[in-house]
């Protein structure tokens, strides 16, 4: 009877962790969102593929909104994180990347966002600053590349430098629109969370397997022979 309550009481204070472990969660400050893309340059440069992606921070507070959201009041924050440009060769895609241009110093230049009910439809923003490459397929040596997005379509654009004037920009016309794919990125928090709660879930459900042997091994013959 002392090891029955005794197994009770250690699965009950199993499930208490895995309800304080729920109720302590906070929720979260932000919802981070990634989108990728992977579209030819155009006709600047007709061999040029350039696959990326970006992270976009959006404020919890109007991430559950729907529609066009600007970047204040409510919505004030919104970031572009990070993003990574790679380049490729289009004829020959299954080649090492040739060049990937980084782009790590956070944007707060970021005018409005779209949303529908918390999922990420488009972003207008760009990082305030370019990044030079030195990939002769990409117009090299030393050509500076600006990352900007028109709501869902990532636009690359270019200047021959540091002396040359004249710039141009990706291709994103109806023919060849490059389209951002986005989803939501897991807050780290919340992986452990969910990682704490699942393996307490796990000890409850081991602990409630061992219960009705022990059960049995204490009514049996023997036990009532003792």
């Amino acid at each position: 009877m002392f090891q029955m309550l005794a197994e009770k009481v250690k699965l009950g204070g199993a499930a208490v962790a895995v309800a304080a472990a729920l109720a302590c969660a906070t929720p979260a400050q932000a919802v981070i969102y990634q989108g990728d893309w992977d579209p030819a340059f155009g006709s600047a440069f007709p061999d040029l593929g350039w696959r990326g992606d970006a992270r976009f921070f959006i404020p919890d507070a109007c991430s559950g909104l729907s529609g066009l959201v600007f970047n204040f009041g409510q919505c004030s924050g919104m970031k572009i994180l990070e993003a990574e440009v790679e380049f490729y060769s289009l004829s020959d895609p299954t080649e090492a990347t040739l060049e990937t241009l980084v782009f790590d110093i956070p944007s707060n230049a970021v005018f409005s966002a779209k949303l529908d009910d918390g999922q990420l439809l488009g972003v207008l923003g760009a990082f305030p600053y370019f990044r030079p490459s030195t990939l002769p397929l990409a117009g090299g040596p030393y050509t500076d590349f600006l990352l900007a997005f028109l709501g869902d379509v990532p636009v690359l654009t270019f200047k021959p430098g540091p002396n040359n004037k004249p710039f141009g920009f990706s291709d994103f016309t109806s023919e060849n629109r490059p389209t951002i794919t986005f989803r939501v990125v897991p807050e780290p928090g919340a992986l452990a969370l969910l990682g704490l709660g699942l393996g307490m879930i796990g000890l409850v459900m081991r602990q409630r397997r061992w219960a009705p042997s022990m059960t049995d091994a204490s009514t049996s013959p023997r036990s009532a022979a003792a």
